[in-house]
């Protein structure tokens, strides 16, 4: 009960941040959209960055407002922070480093894009160090962590060419073909089973180093 008191205005700002990044989104997506209604909200969905903060915010609200619920329990778990700060994380690093810039952005666009690819993921990885990482982490539930964007990936490549529509330049299957594709996924893939080895490891060698001494 202590912690959760402790981590109360944290896991609320967190929240509030990713939910104003997201809400911005939503209405610059729709104030610009061609498309029929349902189909924007698909699409909208449709992109890892959007489910990621998504989830965020989740995490951020049940960790604050239901922390002693089944779910709060299960989102207080090191490893399912930790599994969110990685992709959270690879969000930030796969757009400033390979997509930023592609689309012009204006105005609330501009807001939308630095909160939900720049201030969550730091925000995130700020709270994961502060908190989270003072837990250790089974290292052997990693692999699980790549369901996720396993997933998003499956959904991705199957709805692609009926919807004629692919979120990220770098998964385009009519453009880059299904090797090109697959060679991309494989390394984003690889970024994020690296980085969760890196973030658990961390918090296992904290977690050692600040155990109570035991007399001799």
């Amino acid at each position: 009960m202590q912690d959760s008191r402790r981590i109360f205005w944290p896991a609320i700002a967190g929240a509030l941040l990713a939910l104003t990044g997201l809400l911005v989104q939503f209405y610059v997506t729709f104030s610009s959209r061609q498309l029929p209604p349902l189909e924007t909200v698909v699409r909208f969905f449709s992109f890892f960055t959007i489910l990621t903060n998504t989830l965020v915010a989740g995490y951020f609200l049940v960790r604050s407002l239901r922390p002693g619920s089944a779910a709060g329990r299960w989102a207080a778990r090191p490893e399912v922070g930790t599994a969110l700060t990685v992709y959270i994380v690879v969000v930030g690093l796969v757009y400033q480093t390979a997509l930023r810039g592609l689309v012009p952005l204006a105005g609330a666009g501009i807001v939308a894009d630095n909160i939900i690819h720049g201030l969550v993921p730091l925000y995130m990885f700020g709270f994961w160090l502060l908190v989270v990482s003072q837990q250790p982490v089974q290292l052997r539930t990693v692999p699980y962590w790549l369901l996720y964007p396993a997933a998003y990936l499956a959904y991705t490549l199957l709805r692609g060419p009926f919807a004629s529509f692919y979120p990220y330049p770098f998964v385009d299957v009519g453009v880059l073909g299904y090797r090109q594709v697959l060679v991309n996924s494989l390394l984003v893939l690889l970024a994020l089973l690296v980085i969760s080895g890196l973030l658990g490891a961390f918090a296992n060698w904290r977690y050692r180093r600040n155990l109570p001494t035991v007399p001799r």
